[in-house]
């Protein structure tokens, strides 16, 4: 009986081994799409297999990817909001382990105008590269703009400038819906399209569209703003015009004009913006014009053209301190500049993506003039006394050729692939300048001793600039199953790299009498030529939750530097390799880590290499060095995103590091004059031992059914940069801490926000262990908009600013910013706006910065006490 019993037992689970080998495991790859060809992200995707359901989500091009499926029949079924459900039959053949289908959906005419929902929204979705904001979990107006939606998100900043960062790195190209939008200039367009368009706000990692195209990411990727729109908003004709004046001679007229739609975009624009500032008038003229459209189903055109006109008057005051190891130099600078610069630029561009290839074309051209008058004068005191007086008149012409192409083709192969790519760029530069200088010398008692030290001069450059870029990859599977979600790949690539610069600079002296002379020893004509290589090879894996590269490169170098005048040949041969590593996981559903690691060849610029002295300056000299090396930087990063759906809390960390080696630093020594009087001379060195490191996190919850938002938002970085001075090495061992909290509170007709910011930084110098510098600021911040009724609005700005260990004087502002605005006409597409910028007249611009062995804070004019009146026009449909 027990043996009866064992035979059957043994039956069966062999029957059992045999059945589980046999069931089929098959993928289900999809592309789903709107009537009007456009991707349908978070779509709903439902696969019923026998008794079995799969379930899916498609992502922001509207693509999913479904497996573990069971039986060869299936039912698909695919639902979103706003279109009619779909549903289809399948078959899988038998010797089919994959299908790729494409659903259109078509508009659901009885979609509910309006549905109002009284439950918590998680605000933010974590995915592989992506950071997804619900826009639902946060209030915005009818009259809101898209910036202003941008503000409530936590990580996400938007600078005085209006440029858009997410965890302090900008966002550099602007999508819709995964498309192109116009000129893809982030901070164009969030001013003027309406926030209550936009269903889900991404923040995107992006590595390009060939890099989207073969799966190959790699290297660093760049922050890229991805709006997915509400259903049957993704079309229309948006524009604003605006007139504006106001006191400090300020005025402005601004109009653009856009038709968007899925196949079509044309814009078009033009500003004029004029204010007096202490230094005069300040005037930005500009106009442009960009069309883009899909010439077949697979390839898009684009055409752009702008035009820039600045006319700039500028006082600035800095306050230097440069540490030499026989004690400090202080020096005072104040300027006046005048400069007016005319700006065109061309841009075209060919894009094709198939099943097969994809290729992309493009060609920029930038046309660029300049003229700037400069009027300074210099104090040094400390080791150094001397006074020095500047004017410097000055033209310059410089126009630049850029040309790239790129192709990539996959073949039949899954997983196997090619690209090669090439870029080509060709600039002139072309100044003259006229100098005029004189110095006043001090004795060591600090009288000053009288002395005709009037030096007139004019300098002529001419630079052409020329530079190759070469690239090829091919990636081939390796031990991919047809079956498996897996995959893994060998990549082989190489970079090519050329640079070639010639130079030509030719000095001349004026006496009293206006003749002029060639002065040998201040002018030079030369070459230099940088040539780069790269070879990697690394190997990719690819699964659900997990994808990582890991590889190595070697980078031959040469540099050779010919001169013609004085003659001598440079020639430095250099070798580099680094390994490469990437790492994307998804720790869980709501928390996904990423770390990025390369290494890259630089060469030294013109003004390091170039053996001749430049006198613009004569209290700094610099003579370039011919014999240095190229730098190469090694720099990782690593971040973390976590959020939790149950109450919307969000993390995000981030951790940024760089080592460099050979980096090119100032060697500034100290040398006698013919009155033994000192004055500074810079040259330049190879030198190791500069890194940074820095770490940066984002902690938000909102509250109250979003209606409240709590942020804790801060940094810390430790840096150590490295020069010399008088052939010692010095070490600039740098920290800088900041910390934020931040609250914001909306609800329908009022909305207020506040912040608390501190920042430390703290600088010190081997060469002067004693002599600190560091500096504090405390600054409070709050924003209110209240709606005193639906077409009214009054807004508040207020500052105050808490300034320490500045070298200059620097008053503690209190800056408050106060308008009023009132809508008006049809769909209130129109707008009076009165505004009243710094109330108390209190504002100040302090910048400090640092500069080899140098720290150097900078005071300018910027005028920010004024009135102004505007009227603007809204003109927009969507979605008609």
């Amino acid at each position: 009986m027990n043996r009866i019993f064992l035979f059957l037992f043994t039956v069966v689970n062999l029957l059992t081994v045999v059945s589980v080998s046999g069931q089929i495991n098959n993928r289900l790859n999809g592309t789903v799409r709107d009537s009007l060809n456009r991707p349908v992200p978070e779509a709903n995707v439902e696969i019923v297999s026998g008794q079995d359901t799969l379930f899916g989500n498609t992502d922001y091009r509207g693509k999913f990817s479904i497996s573990g499926i069971r039986t060869a029949e299936i039912v698909v079924r695919i639902a979103a909001m706003g279109f009619m459900a779909y549903q289809r039959n399948y078959k899988f053949s038998p010797a089919q382990r994959s299908i790729n289908i494409q659903a259109f959906l078509d508009p659901d005419a009885n979609t509910l105008k309006e549905v109002v929902i009284k439950a918590n929204v998680n605000p933010i979705r974590i995915a592989f590269d992506t950071v997804e904001y619900n826009a639902a979990a946060f209030l915005v107006t009818e009259t809101d703009r898209v910036e202003d939606l941008l503000k409530q998100l936590p990580g996400v900043t938007i600078d005085k400038d209006g440029k858009v960062l997410a965890m302090g790195k900008p966002m550099t190209k602007l999508r819709i819906n995964g498309e192109d939008f116009f000129t893809n200039n982030v901070k164009d367009f969030i001013s003027q399209l309406p926030a209550d368009m936009v269903a889900k706000v991404q923040v995107i990692n992006d590595y390009g569209d060939e890099a989207n195209f073969t799966g190959v990411k790699t290297g660093n990727s760049e922050k890229m703003l991805n709006l997915v729109t509400k259903p049957g908003r993704s079309k229309g004709n948006f524009g604003n015009s605006s007139v504006n004046g106001g006191t400090n001679e300020r005025y402005g007229l601004q109009t653009n004009a856009n038709l968007w739609r899925e196949k079509k975009q044309v814009g078009i624009k033009g500003n004029v913006v004029s204010t007096n500032n202490a230094a005069g008038v300040t005037r930005n003229i500009n106009t442009g014009f960009n069309y883009r459209d899909k010439l077949s189903k697979m390839v898009t055109g684009t055409f752009a053209y702008s035009f820039d006109n600045v006319d700039n008057d500028i006082n600035q005051l800095d306050q230097i301190e440069t540490i030499n190891y026989l004690g400090t130099i202080r020096t005072t600078d104040s300027s006046e500049r005048t400069a007016n610069s005319n700006r065109h630029n061309l841009n075209w561009g060919l894009q094709s993506i198939g099943d097969r290839s994809y290729f992309q074309a493009g060609a920029v051209g930038t046309f660029l003039n300049n003229d700037n008058y400069f009027k300074g004068n210099s104090t040094q005191r400390g080791i150094i006394w001397q006074d020095q007086r500047n004017v410097n008149a000055s033209s310059q012409y410089a126009p630049e050729f850029n040309l790239n192409l790129a192709w990539a083709y996959r073949l039949k192969k899954p997983g196997r692939n090619f690209s090669v790519g090439v870029s080509a760029k060709n600039g002139i530069s072309d100044v003259d300048e006229a100098l005029s200088s004189s110095i006043g010398y001090y004795d060591l008692r600090f009288i000053k001793i009288p002395k005709d030290s009037l030096l007139n001069r004019t300098v002529d450059t001419r630079n052409r600039s020329r530079n190759l870029n070469g690239s090829f990859r091919f990636s081939e599977p390796v031990g991919n199953n047809p079956d498996s979600s897996v995959s893994r790949n060998m990549d082989i690539y190489y970079n090519f790299q050329l640079e070639e610069n010639d130079n030509k600079l030719i000095t001349r002296v004026n006496n009293n009498l206006f003749n002029s002379r060639v002065v040998d020893s201040l002018s030079t004509d030369y070459t230099s030529r940088f040539l780069s290589h790269l070879i990697g090879l690394s190997y990719r894996y690819g699964a659900e939750n997990i994808s990582y590269s890991l590889g190595i490169t070697a980078q031959p170098n040469l540099l050779v530097v010919e001169n013609e005048s004085p003659q001598s040949r440079i020639h430095h041969a250099g070798f580099n390799v680094a390994p490469v590593a990437s790492l994307n996981m998804l720790l869980s559903a709501t928390s996904s880590i990423s770390f990025n690691y390369n290494g890259n060849s630089t060469a030294p610029n013109l003004a390091q290499l170039q053996p001749v002295p430049n006198t613009r300056n004569l209290q700094n000299v610099v003579i370039g060095n011919p014999n240095l090396k190229s730098t190469f930087t090694h720099a990782a990063n690593l971040s973390y995103q976590d959020n939790k759906p149950d109450n919307g809390r969000a993390l995000l960390l981030g951790l940024n590091s760089s080592y460099i080696q050979d980096q090119v630093v100032s060697n500034i020594v100290l040398i006698r004059d013919t009155l033994n009087s000192l004055k500074q001379e810079t040259r330049f060195e190879n030198a190791n031992g500069s890194y940074g490191i820095d770490a940066l996190y984002s902690w938000s919850r909102p509250y109250m059914q979003n209606q409240l938002n709590l942020e804790f938002r801060g940094s810390v970085g430790f840096a150590n940069n490295v020069s010399y001075a008088d052939n010692i090495l010095n070490n600039n061992k740098g920290f800088n801490f900041s910390q934020s909290i931040m609250l914001r509170y909306n609800r329908k007709g009022f909305t207020i926000s506040s912040d608390v910011n501190y920042t430390y930084n703290s600088n010190r110098y081997t060469l002067a262990m004693t002599n600190l510098k560091n500096i504090q600021v405390f600054e409070f911040n709050m924003n209110a908009r209240a709606y005193i009724n639906p077409t009214l609005a009054i807004t508040l700005d207020a500052s105050k600013r808490i300034n320490e260990g500045y070298s200059l004087y620097a008053n503690n502002p209190f800056l408050m910013n106060i308008s009023f605005q009132k809508t008006f006409l049809r769909k209130e597409q129109a707008m009076f706006k009165l505004q009243a910028y710094d109330l108390f007249n209190e504002g100040n611009s302090l910048i400090r910065s640092l500069s080899n062995n140098s720290i150097i804070d900078s005071k300018n004019n910027q005028a920010t006490h004024f009135l102004q009146l505007s009227l603007i026009i809204n003109l927009q449909q969507f979605g008609g």
